[in-house]
Order: C-alpha cells, then sequence, then structure tokens
C-alpha cells in the first residue's frame, strides 16, 4: 500500500503541510489565550480544521489504511545496571498501535513525526504509575492543543504525552491513569483538560518488557544515565503485505547521534 496520489485528496503532500502548519499557527494563539477550549465555540472550530487537515497530511504521507492504524516499534537497549542484565541481556522491544486517526489524528500524527525523525531517546524516569521517556527528534515543541478523546482513556498500557502543554516527552501508564492523567487532572482551571494519548502496547505488557524497564534501578527523575533504558530506533510499520500485515515505512538511524 501507499499514499494516495495528490489527485485524490486535491492537494500535493507540501501543500497539505503547508495548510497543516497555518492551522496549527492559529490553535496555538487560541491556546495562549487561556480560554477554555474544550467549550469554546471559535476553539472548537478551529481544533476540528486543524484535525481534518492533519488526517489529510497523514493520508498524503504515510497512506490511508482505513480502520487499520500504524504501528510503531521501539528498539529498547538495557544497560548493565538493570537487576537482570546478566540473565535476558541488552535487547529488547516495544510494540505500540497508534490511536484511531478519526479520534485523535493530532497526537497520532505528531508522534509519527517523533519516529520518522527520532534520534535518540530514553526511559528516565521510573514512577509508581508510568515510564516516562525523553524524546529527541525533529518534533520540539509541545502538542497545539490538549486533544483528547473519552472514547480513547489513560488505561493501563496506553502512552500519553508527558507534560501540559503534552509533548514531546511520552510516558507508559503502568496502571490505569484516568484520575491522573484524565480530564481535569492536574489543574483546577479547566474540568476537560487532560494529557494527550498516543496509542496501546499491543507487544510489550504480556511479555513483560514493560515490567522489566519497571526494575530500572532508581525512582522518579533518574538523573545517571547509565540507569536508564535507552530507546535505540524506531520503526513505522504501515498496513501491507508483510507475515503480520505490516511492512516497514521507515526507520531511524542505526547509530546514536552526540549531545
Amino acid at each position: 500500500l501507499v499514499p494516495p496520489p495528490p489527485s485524490q485528496i486535491g492537494v500535493s503532500e507540501k501543500e497539505a503541510a503547508t495548510i497543516r502548519a497555518d492551522l496549527e499557527k492559529q490553535v496555538r494563539a487560541i491556546k495562549k489565550t487561556g480560554v477554555i477550549m474544550e467549550t469554546d465555540e471559535k476553539s472548537l472550530e478551529m481544533t476540528a480544521k486543524l484535525q481534518d487537515a492533519t488526517r489529510t497530511l497523514i493520508k498524503l504521507r504515510y497512506g490511508d489504511f482505513g480502520e487499520k492504524n500504524i504501528r510503531v516499534r521501539f528498539d529498547l537497549e538495557f544497560q548493565s545496571t538493570i537487576p537482570d542484565f546478566a540473565e535476558k541481556g541488552m535487547e529488547g522491544t516495544l510494540l505500540i498501535e497508534m490511536a484511531p486517526v478519526r479520534l485523535i489524528p493530532c497526537s497520532v500524527y505528531n508522534f509519527l513525526e517523533i519516529a520518522r525523525t527520532w534520534k535518540k531517546g530514553a526511559f528516565h524516569r521510573n514512577a509508581g504509575h508510568v515510564l516516562q521517556a525523553i524524546s529527541r527528534s525533529d518534533i520540539t515543541k509541545s502538542m497545539p492543543f490538549q486533544e483528547y478523546s473519552k472514547e480513547y482513556p489513560h488505561k493501563k498500557g496506553t502512552l500519553g504525552y508527558a507534560g501540559r502543554p503534552s509533548g514531546p516527552e511520552f510516558y507508559v501508564s503502568i496502571q490505569n491513569n484516568m484520575q491522573a492523567h484524565g480530564p481535569g487532572s492536574q489543574q483546577k482551571h479547566n474540568p476537560y483538560e487532560a494529557d494527550c494519548i498516543i496509542g496501546t502496547i499491543i507487544q510489550g505488557m504480556e511479555d513483560g518488557t514493560v515490567s522489566r524497564i519497571h526494575t530500572m534501578p532508581g525512582k522518579e527523575f533518574m538523573g545517571d544515565k547509565k540507569k536508564w533504558v535507552l530507546i535505540r530506533r524506531m520503526h513505522i510499520l504501515i498496513p501491507g503485505d508483510g507475515p503480520d500485515g505490516y511492512v516497514e515505512f521507515s526507520n531511524s538511524p542505526l547509530v546514536i547521534p552526540d549531545e
């Protein structure tokens, strides 16, 4: 499967990116005013336009796969500080299925761009409810608004963007985090605001990989980089004729860049 030709959508990828960038700029300007965007008529109008433009750009850049969701695979490196290093070694994998584009296209698109331009990162926070990761890619800004859908809540095994505004750092929920990261959480001004969500781990929860990350020798934010679990590479996988129904769209470099 390949992205549809521009004639089927009406614009080229470059044109779609320009349209989306202009809408994002307008949405960011609205957010700066402090208005409650989830109930403000103008905000809802503009965020809906941004979401529509984002869906178009995703189709042009990554492909249109109907109800099938794009996936991202993390190649992990466990360092020698992990307690079971001698037994299990350095390698590990997480497979993430992106949330449906029909629900939260901006959150999905943002993470696909993070994965497509991934440089390096690591899980560096070991909390009781989340495992948080540093993200280094071409995406350096937070999300333009707190995109959220009640149809895709912060359940155990989901990925969400850290912070308000959210991203580009992200976390794995290792418990149900509706109360900690769902609507109305972390502030008293806006009862609707929540952390943006990315997708769900479909490989890595049951096989013990996430539990293994949770054994990093430290709690909360860890300053000692030797204790981190590195995310060496990200691979974007799109529906196709591969053995598991997916094929690789892109992958990040093998060599991790210097600081």
